[in-house]
């Protein structure tokens, strides 16, 4: 589920690439879950909501249903 999220926020930035406004959040955020992945960290409640609002919903509704 992990990847499959990661996958999805990479491409709604990409998909989004012509707008610069949500570029500006959207880059951050997946470069942000990309290396809590990586290091194990465990991602906030906050930020799966702040992914499913501002992101991609269909990735942060993977992120939430994700146990850590």
């Amino acid at each position: 589920m992990k990847t499959a999220a990661k996958v999805l926020m990479i491409l709604s930035t990409i998909v989004c690439g012509f707008a610069v406004i949500p570029l500006a959040w959207m880059i951050p955020m997946t470069v942000h879950y990309s290396r809590c992945i990586k290091q194990g960290r465990k991602v906030t409640t906050g930020f799966k909501v702040c992914t499913l609002l501002f992101v991609n919903t269909i990735s942060g509704i993977l992120m939430l249903c994700d146990k850590d």
